[in-house]
């Protein structure tokens, strides 16, 4: 099958190569979910590459008012030759501009069509006369060569009783909805001729958010379900005491999850394990949800530790988002280009369940977390992770924690309340593929960071 570009960066990739020619296309959704700004990013970017594209917008604003709007993209393609087609005419008489379509086809011998939004076709006619109506639009489509775009205004319910659905080689849903905090924009391919399952990935919905430059689509990460781990390698934890109670250091390409309460050390042992990579040449990447790179590199200065330098070095990233403005597909794909650009070792994500505030479903946070945590572990890059959980719990209980049973390692910060004063505790009550210390030993966070007693 031969395919061209749909225009949308990593579409051609979830689609398995683009949209097939001379096929039709249907983008759905109700109004607002970014039909139009999908299709004319599409079409200036073929425009772009030299092919003829028409754009047929159906509508009633005049010429001059819909080419303001359509500067407003920093994309569009003033080569799009445009032919409006009045709302009026088309639903009083929809038989004449079909026959008008076809004429502006022959002249115009397109490699591109768009037709936005063709939903308004037809729209007086009984179903019966409609489906004949449809059909004879898809017939004379079959004439010419062009890979045609059409939108049409519909909901996801009522997409499957839609004739154009049946006619279009594909379907793509967008939709928009609020959830937690965030309005979530997803792109559903429900239908594309030609894809197989595997083609498609994990998912066929994906994130994406419009601006000025366009769509921007976020696909989920890839891995592979079978990967080589390097036994018996281990990595030092930056804590001497640590590394003699996991008999080494942390197995590599694993993953461990840091618990601990508020001032328990989360962080600063997260960057004991950073930094003793950094000092052997390791490159490693560490991700905030809450706290600003500028405020870390502070704080931990009174360590002795300058992260300045080795971000100087090209040894260092740090990832500050905000979760408000950001997805979580996006966030990763961030975290992706980092870890690719530096060829990280080592990653610390910082409080990694302040991603609930994006993905407030539990299961799919889950899922969200056990999808990146295996995408690094392919990667090669071994992963410690932190988590704040609230209250106190004694040392030989272990606090509810969903994602326990995909981490490799736990290890337990708390506090012992002894002779009227609280010392911090530490234990391991998980290390899979390696024996380790099972006892509580304190430990105290003085000028030089964590130190076991």
């Amino acid at each position: 099958m031969k395919y061209c570009s749909s225009g949308i960066k990593y579409l051609d990739e979830i689609l398995g190569g683009g949209l097939s020619k001379a096929s039709i296309i249907l983008i759905a959704g109700t109004a607002g979910t970014g039909k139009t700004t999908l299709v004319l990013q599409s079409l200036s970017k073929a425009a772009e590459n030299g092919e003829k594209v028409v754009y047929m917008p159906i509508t009633s604003m005049s010429t001059e008012k819909m080419m303001d709007y359509f500067h407003n993209y920093s994309f569009f393609n003033d080569d799009i030759v445009i032919h409006p087609i009045d709302r009026s005419t088309i639903e009083k008489d929809p038989l004449t501009t079909l026959l008008d379509i076809g004429n502006i086809l022959a002249s115009t011998d397109p490699d591109r069509l768009a037709i936005n939004p063709l939903t308004t076709m037809g729209y007086g006619f009984s179903p019966t006369e409609r489906r004949r109506f449809f059909y004879s639009f898809d017939a004379m489509l079959q004439d010419f060569s062009a890979q045609t775009l059409v939108t049409g205004e519909l909901s996801r319910t009522e997409i499957h009783d839609s004739i154009l659905s049946h006619i279009s080689d594909g379907v793509i849903f967008l939709d928009r909805q609020i959830i937690g905090h965030r309005m979530i924009r997803e792109m559903e391919i429900m239908k594309m001729r030609g894809m197989s399952t595997s083609q498609s990935g994990n998912s066929s919905v994906y994130e994406f958010k419009i601006e000025q430059s366009g769509i921007h689509l976020f696909p989920k990460l890839e891995f592979k379900t079978t990967m080589e781990l390097m036994d018996g390698d281990r990595l030092s934890t930056g804590v001497d005491g640590l590394d003699k109670m996991i008999h080494g250091g942390i197995p590599k390409q694993s993953t461990v999850l840091v618990v601990g309460g508020t001032g328990s050390g989360k962080t600063l042992l997260g960057l004991h394990f950073i930094i003793a990579g950094l000092k052997l040449g390791e490159p490693g990447v560490i991700v905030l949800l809450e706290e600003h790179e500028n405020q870390l590199i502070h704080e931990v200065s009174g360590f002795g530790w300058e992260l300045k330098n080795f971000i100087d070095q090209g040894l260092l990233r740090i990832i500050y988002s905000d979760l408000h403005n950001i997805s979580p597909d996006e966030h990763n794909l961030i975290i992706k280009s980092c870890i690719e650009e530096i060829g990280a070792k080592r990653l610390l994500f910082d409080n990694i369940f302040k991603l609930e505030s994006a993905i407030p479903n539990r299961l799919e946070l889950k899922n969200h977390i056990k999808l990146f945590t295996d995408f690094l572990k392919h990667k090669g890059i071994t992963v410690m992770l932190t988590n704040e959980v609230s209250g106190s719990f004694n040392p030989g209980q272990m606090p509810d924690v969903s994602i326990s049973s995909i981490v490799d390692a736990i290890i337990l910060l708390h506090f012992i309340d002894e002779q009227s004063r609280f010392d911090h505790g530490i234990s391991i009550p998980k290390l899979r593929c390696s024996g380790h210390d099972m006892s509580i030993r304190k430990y105290i966070i003085g000028n030089s960071g964590i130190e076991i007693i």
